[in-house]
């Protein structure tokens, strides 16, 4: 069996006559699906707050739709990688920080993209949203959080996303047979998002309650010190379900530390100060 290291040179002279136009190439993108955990206002002081999970988008500042909402992203330079173009389109187009950003799909529809044949990676981003200033820039006109619904009814996932009056809604019919190991999904009616982004969202959405419940991405949600309600709340939210205290505690115990600090909220009886455990 030949080395890969003794192909250099015959290679290079492969390279030389190589017609590089025998096959049409597509350009390729990074999008990126970023999820905030935000306290709800109460109008009781004494309550404490419930979390709501919310996705950042921007508007479009130019064609194709421009003006229509989207994920953040861009395409890939051509001295970076895609995890690279990932990182500079977030800072770019949001001003934001995360420490978690992982690709979690590939969209090659060839139709997905007005101006050519684009391919898309999806990315997806956690950030601690209390600590970040939103800022929109390079094509993008606007950014704001918006919460997010995605649920099933009647063999239909319905995506609702909603800033103050501003509501964007989807329709998406399960595609998922029973050799896949994923769910897979597509658009039965979406007017509200720009491209393809309602599918990269859903599967955005679907793949973060999966990795909530197998691994400690719940912690990039969270300040450094959190109490364990607080851990719980991020994970009943994702999931959008209620869990049992006493089992969901015993799950964690091993995840996390007490600091010895409690917490001095105004109203609220004192509760441990936890942080993830390295």
């Amino acid at each position: 069996m030949r080395k890969k290291s003794e192909m250099q040179k015959a290679n290079e002279e492969f390279v030389k006559t190589y017609d590089d136009s025998k096959y049409p190439k597509p350009s390729v993108t990074a999008d990126i699906v970023i999820f905030g955990m935000f306290d709800k206002e109460e109008d009781n002081y004494r309550k404490i707050a419930e979390k709501e999970l919310k996705v950042l988008l921007i508007q479009r500042g130019a064609a194709p739709y421009e003006g229509c909402y989207a994920l953040p992203g861009g395409f890939v330079g051509p001295k970076e990688t895609i995890g690279e173009a990932a990182e500079r389109e977030l800072k770019e187009e949001t001003n934001c920080n995360c420490n978690f950003l992982e690709q979690f799909g590939t969209y090659s529809n060839p139709d997905r993209d007005p101006r050519r044949w684009v391919i898309s990676n999806g990315f997806m981003a956690l950030v601690n949203a209390g600590q970040e200033i939103i800022q929109a820039g390079d094509d993008a006109s606007d950014a704001k959080w918006f919460d997010v619904s995605f649920q099933e009814e009647a063999g239909i996932w319905n995506l609702c996303l909603t800033h103050g009056d501003e509501k964007l809604h989807a329709r998406l019919e399960e595609t998922t047979s029973k050799w896949d190991v994923k769910k897979k999904f597509k658009t039965i009616e979406s007017d509200d998002l720009a491209f393809d982004h309602e599918l990269i969202l859903a599967d955005a959405i679907v793949q973060l309650r999966k990795w909530i419940t197998e691994t400690h991405i719940a912690f990039r949600l969270l300040p450094e010190k959190f109490t364990l309600r607080e851990l719980q709340q991020i994970h009943e939210t994702v999931l959008d379900t209620k869990l049992l205290v006493p089992a969901f505690r015993r799950k964690v115990a091993d995840l996390v530390e007490d600091t010895g600090e409690m917490t001095g909220d105004a109203g609220h009886r004192p509760a441990k100060l936890y942080r993830e455990k390295r």
